[in-house]
Formats: structure tokens, sequence, C-alpha cells
């Protein structure tokens, strides 16, 4: 479906005391009172039912939407996270399809549950009629896209119909910003503004990249940088992105981006693998530029770094620390024992049963003030591991033996796909996806740091 950017549009906003629905032209005499049916077979009335002395938000989905309507769907599911216990007492969500021939109750029921859909969140569907009648009422119905296909203005609403505010608003607005204006401005709380004292206190404008800015307009809805997967909604959100670009292959990171309804069709084995984790939503086709993948690509790059610099960086000050259980008497010392290095994205790949080699990837951070050199590992599951690298020699891809690898100072090293790699050989068992590995690397300085990485189906 195509994609209408829509401007925010204040339809109507309420003078200093609100007045009763029935005195202004947004009561009973403007909205018609057609029958819906919610996605539990419950018949309510619009008007008696779902708006009438209510603060709601209201938008215009269908359930087969190969691109903005999930988008639009998981961040009102993230609003009705924040909003948490308010959703159902003074604030009602209601999600109408314009597809009703296709989305009976029993498939909005589906819907709903698989966007964790909380009471006072309704997917309703009725007469295709009715539903456009609503759809020009609330300003939503626009004629010149109207082509016999399910293109459709993406703009939902928000208001309050006691007091007559009604605002659109983008699809793409930051969760917390819409919760805000739905939660206060709605029911006319103010909070007191923030100001200054001097121009000294005042904070600098950070510069956002083109990148960032697709991220937190289309991605951050399911998606977060170092954080885990422990979102505004739980089993909801997609995987969480640190190391992303260097864990998935470039032109598969480029396709999954641009192409994602595409490459489920085909059945590539990853994108399947990530709609069953996820709750079987897919992720949708956003219509994304070359420019636009490239400029999200870059960002995610950026930001993964930063966020694993940030976590060494923490981990490392906390071996430094004395511990918090020792004795008072007990003299602070220097973590000369502790880890060498700070390890990231670490994972081995899944390999056919019969093979005799397999790999394993992971990005190696030293924050320390001086170089570290990496000269073996070892592992229980393995014959022997070896590090190796992958470079062009007469115009051919050859792949060499490394007896050591320096980490410089604050720098870092990466073992990845088709680059420097660990290459284990000899597996004393089949491992699957799911099991672990330990590994231990032996530095120059005599420490030893072992690790468990988990095997991946990458």
């Amino acid at each position: 479906m195509k994609i209408f950017k829509t401007m925010v549009v204040v339809l109507l906003l309420g003078a200093g005391v609100a007045p009763a629905y029935a005195s202004t032209q947004w009561g009973e005499d403007y909205f018609p009172n057609v029958e819906l049916t919610t996605h539990e077979g419950r018949t309510v009335r619009f008007f008696d039912d779902l708006i009438k002395d209510k603060i709601v938000v209201i938008n215009f989905i269908y359930t087969i939407c190969p691109d903005t309507c999930p988008l639009e769907t998981a961040r009102l599911a993230k609003v009705q996270k924040i909003l948490g216990d308010r959703v159902g007492q003074d604030i009602f969500m209601y999600s109408i399809t314009i597809d009703p021939d296709n989305d009976t109750p029993e498939v909005l029921a589906k819907y709903a549950q698989r966007y964790r859909a909380q009471p006072g969140w309704w997917f309703l569907t009725g007469k295709e009629s009715d539903i456009t009648q609503l759809r020009r009422k609330l300003g939503l119905y626009l004629e010149e896209i109207q082509d016999g296909s399910n293109n459709h203005n993406l703009s939902l609403i928000i208001g309050n119909q006691k007091t007559g505010q009604w605002m659109k608003r983008s699809p793409f607005e930051n969760p917390y910003v819409l919760a805000t204006q739905i939660g206060s401005w709605l029911s006319g709380w103010q909070a007191p503004p923030e100001v200054a004292s001097t121009f000294e206190d005042v904070p600098e404008i950070r510069q956002i990249s083109q990148g960032e800015t697709l991220f937190r307009t289309r991605c951050a809805t399911c998606h977060t940088i170092g954080k885990g997967e422990e979102g505004l909604a739980p089993g909801l959100i997609g995987p969480d992105l640190v190391g992303v670009t260097k864990n998935r292959e470039r032109t598969w990171l480029e396709r999954w981006i641009a192409r994602p309804d595409k490459m489920l069709e085909e059945g590539d084995p990853i994108a399947l693998g990530l709609y069953a984790k996820y709750n079987k939503l897919p992720m949708p086709n956003m219509r994304l530029s070359k420019v636009d993948v490239d400029d999200l690509l870059r960002y995610l790059g950026t930001e993964s770094r930063r966020v694993q610099m940030e976590v060494a960086r923490s981990k490392r000050m906390k071996r430094k620390s004395p511990a918090a259980n020792a004795p008072p008497s007990a003299p602070a010392v220097e973590n000369s024992a502790g880890d060498a290095v700070a390890i990231m994205n670490a994972w081995v790949r899944q390999a056919h049963p019969e093979a005799e080699v397999n790999a394993a990837y992971m990005t190696l951070i030293n924050v320390g003030s001086e170089d570290v050199t990496l000269v073996e590992l070892e592992s229980p599951s393995f014959d022997t591991v070896e590090m190796h690298e992958m470079a062009m020699a007469g115009g051919m891809m050859k792949m060499s033996h490394l007896p050591k690898l320096v980490i410089a100072a604050g720098g870092q090293a990466r073992f990845e796909p088709g680059g420097k790699h660990l290459m284990l050989k000899g597996p004393i068992r089949h491992l699957i996806a799911g099991q672990t590995v330990d590994l231990t690397l032996l530095f120059a300085s005599g420490q030893r740091q072992t690790i468990s990485i988990k095997v991946a189906d990458q």
C-alpha cells in the first residue's frame, strides 16, 4: 500500500471550560452511532458505547497489511504499555478494520493476541459502508487514493469527546510523546514549565543523523540497540540490534530491511526463523530507499560500537573495584588476573553433522592502556582452535594462519564472516543451535580467559 505522510492537525481545541458533548458539533448529532463488532464478538454502538464522554485513540487497519499497519499497531502496543492501567479505565483504544470481508472477529482476535492487546484496546469490524462513514467523519478518508485496494490515510485520531478536543497524529510518532498527549493534554492536565535559570543552563541540541531519525521513527517501535529484549512489550518486540551489522551478511541485511515481505514469501530460513521466534509478527515493508537502508545500517554499526565500548568500560571499572563482600582488612588489588579483554557478539556457527571444521566469531575490545596480544586458543569441544584471516593475494581470496593477534590499547579486533575468524577443527560432538561451547583465550602476558559461546543457526 502507498504511504501518505500527514502533518499534525488540530481539529478542535476546547476552550478554557470544556463544553459538554451535547452543546458541540462533535456530539451524537455529528458522530454516526453505527453498530460494530469487537474482536471478542460483542456488538457495540460507536457513539454510545465507544466514544461518549471518553478519551479515545482510533485508527484504521487491516490484518493482512504488509507494511505500515503492523508498524502502527506495534507503536500502539507501546503506548498501551506506557499508559498502563489507565487503558480500559479512562482511556480506550480502538483499531477498526477497513477490510471487513476478511477481518472477522475471529481473525481480529488472533491479531489482537499477537500484539498483546489488553482490556480497553478493542479491534472492531462492521459493515463496510458504516466503516467508510466513520472514516469520513473522522477526516481519515481520502477520495484521491481510493483505487479499489486497501490504500488508506495512515493518521490516527486521539480525542476527548466530552471536551471536544481532537487531533490527528502520525503513526510514526514517538510512543512517549503520543502517550503524554493522550494521558495529559486530553484530560486537561498541564505539567509546570521547566525554565532554565540562565542561558548557560540551556542544553546544547545534538545533531541527529538521517540513520538515527529512521531508527527512531521506523525501528525503535520493535527494536532496541544494546538494551536486550526487555522492551515495553515483552514477547512483542523484535531482536535487539546491537552488533547486527557484524553478525549478519551485509547483502542479507540490505534486502531484509528493504523487502522483508518478499524474503518471507521466498522462504528465507533466517527470515522464517525470526518470524517464528517473535510471535509470528512479520517485519513490515517500510518502503525504504537504497539511501535510507545505507543510512540506517551506518547508524546501527556506529551505535553498536558506542554501546559495546560503554559496556566494556563499565565491566572494566567493576573489575577494578574491590569486591563488595571483601573483608575490611583485604587490600584492594589490581585486576592482574582478570579478563584481558571484553568480548562481545560471540557465536559459533551450527555446522553440518558430518563437518570436520567449524567457525567462531566475536569482537574483542581492549579498554586498557596497553596493547594485548592473543597467542593461542583452546576448547574442550574441538581438537584444535586456530586464528585465520581471509585476504586477497594475486587476485584471489586466500586464507592464512595467524600466529598471533595484537589488540591495541583502547581498540578492538573482530573475528567475523569473510575476514579474520576462528577455525574450529575436529569436533568432539555435533553441536546444535542453543548449545554452548567453552573457549579459552591465552595471551602473551600469561593471562587465560574462558568464555562460553552460544551456537547459532546463522
